[in-house]
């Protein structure tokens, strides 16, 4: 469709011609949909309809390094998360995964619940790392998973 070729739809279009687009999406072309009437206005807004398995591969390259600490002195084992600012601990390593997993759960909850606010005030690293955590639907094995443990 010679519409798709120029890559970008505002709002009215992208609505007038959303199956169109998911298919074109679907075969592997990014279409972009801005938010105002002005395709070159810096200050717009974009989403990007692409198909989710480049954004799975894209997500692949994004890694956690998570930092376990023990000691006497801790009374047991620390896992952090410098990534999303958060931790968990017990007196076992297991325990602090499990700690950790029900914290990324709960933050996740609040994350979703406000995320007008967290759009605001965090970093777009931690946006997509955030991302990345909830594409995971709340499955502790996936999680574990996507962050190393």
């Amino acid at each position: 469709m010679e519409i798709f070729n120029k890559r970008k739809l505002n709002i009215r279009d992208t609505k007038r011609y959303y199956s169109d687009l998911n298919n074109t999406a679907l075969k592997g072309l990014e279409i972009v949909t801005f938010k105002g009437i002005n395709k070159n206005a810096n200050e717009d807004e974009e989403v990007s309809h692409i198909k989710t398995l480049y954004v799975d591969f894209l997500m692949g390259f994004l890694k956690f390094n998570p930092v376990v600490e023990s000691g006497e002195e801790l009374g047991g084992y620390t896992i952090a998360l410098n990534e999303i600012d958060m931790y968990g601990e017990g007196n076992t390593l297991d325990a602090a995964k499990e700690n950790l997993i029900d914290s990324i759960l709960e933050y996740i909850d609040i994350y979703i619940e406000k995320i007008d606010l967290f759009n605001k005030v965090e970093s777009i690293e931690k946006q997509v790392y955030m991302l990345k955590l909830i594409r995971c639907d709340g499955d502790r094995e996936k999680l574990k998973k996507e962050i190393g443990l």
